[in-house]
Formats: C-alpha cells, sequence, structure tokens
C-alpha cells in the first residue's frame, strides 16, 4: 500500500474532498496579455548546498549537504514524514502536508534551529494538504492547497494575518476544487499548476498553468470568451516538476516535465515540446507518472531525468537532449534505486540524487562532465533515507 501512495502526483496521503469551499461570489479579472517584469523564481541561482528531507515513514528530519566539499550534516532540525523543503529570502521553509498542515521556518544562521511554526488552515477540511509556497514582492506568501480552492496567505513574521485567501474556484473543475499543486512567482504575478483530478487521483481534466495576481487578490482568465478562468494548457499530463528554462536571460519561460519535457514561455503565452513523449515512450518511460523528476544543464541543451520502471518497481536515471539535440533518444546511465520525491538536482558538472534503496539509501553523486555520466564512490549516508530535496545559496 505505501508504494501505491509513493506514486501519486504531488503526493499525499488522502484524496480530495469532492466538496468545495463555496464561500461567497467567484471572482476572475481578464488577463490582457502577459507583460512580465521581473524573472519568475523558480529556482537558486548559484546553489551551494542542498536541503534534504528524510524519512523512514516513522518519523522525519533535515539534511544539509555543502556542495564544495560532499559533505553531509544530518538531522539538523526535525521534520514529519511528509515534508518537503523550500526555501525564500535566507530561511529554510519545510511544507508540512497531509494531515500535518503547516509550514516550518528554519534559521540557516543558527544551525537551522526552528523559527517558527505556521498552520495552513480552512474552514472547509480539516486537511488543506499545503503543496507548494510562493511569495510576492512584499514578501506576502501563499500557499497552494490540494484538497481547497484557495491559496492560503502565510507571514513568516507572525501568524497574525489579515490577508484573505484568493479563491481558485473561477477555475473551471468539476468538483469545484482545481487540485492546486506546484506554483512559483514572477514579480506580482504568480502561476499556479492545477490538475483536476477525482477523488481516486484519476485524471479527469487537463493541466494548466493558471496566473493568478498576487497583489490584487484574485485568479486571472486568458480566454474571456469561455466559461471560467483559463490558464496556459500543459501539453502533456501531470505536471511533476518545474524549472527555469537556462536559454531565456529574461527568465520567463519554464521547463515542465509531465509525459515529456515541455516549455511554457510565458511572455507569447505558448506551450511546446523540448522532448516530446514519444521519444520517453520508445524505451518504456511512456506510462502516466512514470518521470519522477527531472534537472537541466546551464547550456539548456541537456536534461537528466528519474524514471520509474513500467511496474513501479525501481528508479532508473537516464539523460536525453532537449529540442533535438544530442542523445534525442532518452540514455539510461544507472538503474536499481528508488525514491519518493523530487531528489534529483544538478549543479555545475556533478548530479545528485537522494535514492531509498534498501541495501544502499543515501546520496548518490555522478560527475558528469564527459561523454558518459560516471558514479563517484559510494552513496553519502543522511542519516534517515531521503525523501525530497531543493538546492539553496
Amino acid at each position: 500500500m505505501r508504494r501505491l501512495l509513493w506514486l501519486l502526483p504531488l503526493p499525499a496521503c488522502a484524496p480530495p474532498s469532492d466538496a468545495a469551499c463555496d464561500e461567497g461570489p467567484v471572482r476572475a479579472a481578464a488577463l490582457e496579455g502577459i507583460a512580465l517584469e521581473q524573472p519568475c523564481a523558480i529556482e537558486i541561482a548559484a546553489p551551494t548546498r542542498l536541503l534534504v528531507t528524510t524519512t523512514d515513514f516513522a518519523t522525519g528530519a533535515v539534511a544539509v549537504v555543502d556542495l564544495a566539499t560532499a559533505t553531509v550534516t544530518r538531522d539538523v532540525a526535525a521534520a514529519t514524514t511528509d515534508s518537503i523543503p523550500a526555501w525564500h529570502d535566507g530561511a529554510a521553509l519545510l511544507l508540512n502536508r497531509y494531515q500535518y498542515d503547516s509550514v516550518t521556518v528554519l534559521d540557516p544562521d543558527r544551525g537551522f534551529a526552528l523559527a517558527g511554526e505556521h498552520a495552513v488552515a480552512a474552514a472547509c477540511s480539516d486537511a488543506p494538504n499545503p503543496q507548494a509556497v510562493v511569495f510576492d514582492p512584499d514578501g506576502h506568501g501563499w500557499v497552494t492547497q490540494l484538497d481547497v480552492p484557495t491559496l492560503a496567505p502565510l507571514s513568516l513574521a507572525s501568524d497574525d494575518d489579515a490577508r484573505e485567501p484568493i479563491d481558485l474556484r473561477a477555475v473551471p473543475d468539476a468538483d469545484g476544487n482545481p487540485d492546486a499543486g506546484l506554483a512559483f512567482a514572477c514579480g506580482p504575478l504568480g502561476f499556479v499548476a492545477v490538475q483536476r483530478l477525482d477523488p481516486s487521483y484519476g485524471r479527469v481534466g487537463p493541466d494548466e498553468l493558471v496566473a493568478v495576481d498576487l497583489v490584487g487578490g484574485q485568479v486571472l482568465d486568458r480566454d474571456p470568451d469561455r466559461a471560467g478562468a483559463q490558464g496556459l494548457p500543459a501539453a502533456g499530463a501531470w505536471l511533476r516538476q518545474l524549472r527555469a528554462d537556462p536559454t531565456d536571460a529574461h527568465g520567463h519561460t519554464v521547463l515542465a516535465l509531465s509525459t515529456g519535457i515541455e516549455r511554457f514561455a510565458l511572455d507569447a503565452g505558448t506551450v511546446s515540446w523540448a522532448v516530446a513523449p514519444e521519444r520517453f515512450a520508445a524505451v518504456a518511460l511512456g506510462g502516466p507518472r512514470q518521470l519522477q523528476a527531472f534537472d537541466v544543464d546551464d547550456t539548456g541543451t541537456l536534461a537528466y531525468v528519474a524514471a520509474y520502471a513500467e511496474d513501479f518497481s525501481a528508479v532508473s536515471l537516464w539523460r536525453v537532449g532537449l529540442d533535438d539535440a544530442a542523445p534525442q533518444q532518452p540514455e539510461r546511465f544507472a538503474d536499481g534505486f528508488d525514491s519518493v520525491e523530487h531528489t534529483l538536482e544538478l549543479v555545475d558538472q556533478r548530479l545528485w540524487y537522494g535514492s531509498t534503496r534498501r541495501d544502499a539509501p543515501g546520496l548518490w553523486q555522478f560527475d558528469v562532465a564527459g561523454a558518459v555520466p560516471e558514479p563517484l564512490g559510494d552513496p553519502l549516508s543522511t542519516g534517515l533515507p531521503p525523501y525530497s530535496m531543493v538546492a539553496i545559496p
């Protein structure tokens, strides 16, 4: 049963509610084109560390990896069994998901000591299930919730936050909840990935990136001629992870892992394939949710992907060229792993991958400078097995 839970998109431990939060009128504003003035905050530039949540599914902890020395400081803080790490403005964040429903703040200047704990609550659900957090230019946080159709306000300074949640019910969805997950901000404009799932996590509608005015507090509609607030439809299914496209110096283009690797050009409002699903299907990676995590090199021409086998019995590591660069067909370079969440990060010429494989759990390193990625010794212990990780300054 645990294996099944690990395979859920944007993992959670219970299906989303059928009941929408029906509180007042649904509001949305027309999106008159997109003129992004600030780069999108998707990942940290020039990271020096990895922030890793770890768990054996009975308890959880946090580890920190120094990228320069390849050393791990284990158990710097407590975590839950379903915590994913994030970073904002010098603070480490843990999004504690289903049934934990909170955001933990850690202070890296004090050895990642606890600096705050903020509940994520909703009147219409006892398990809103926070998934991601974005911040507007004034430092106000907004948390996506898988089980509630709103962005919850988050103030890292205090729990006394008088802002109202941002209502997402304008986004069309059969049960009134568009199942918000991944998110990022480009200045005052946020983008939220919606999935449209049924109570058993079956996909019942297209994935989209929906624009949200974080300052004005409402969803933006890119097609007023259609009912509801329309987002930018994904080319594939199951948006799993987002990365900045390094080929866009303005920072307004996003690469997304779904059934392939797709490119969202936010300025132009277009979506195209960087690696089409057919290329993954040709090497038996064409099933729903098989592609688990990815990263791209600094030139934006080569991607590294962690992917499940067809029967989800193990995870292998692959590399593939973007936009017809070599190798055009995905090439497997390591296998026999397992992982639950996003535990793959490429920094300079070193690929880091966290595996939960029972006979050798820990953080693996690969030198990717040569023609073939080469493993660098045995995995580094993270204490408890790695669960999720993010690159930080």
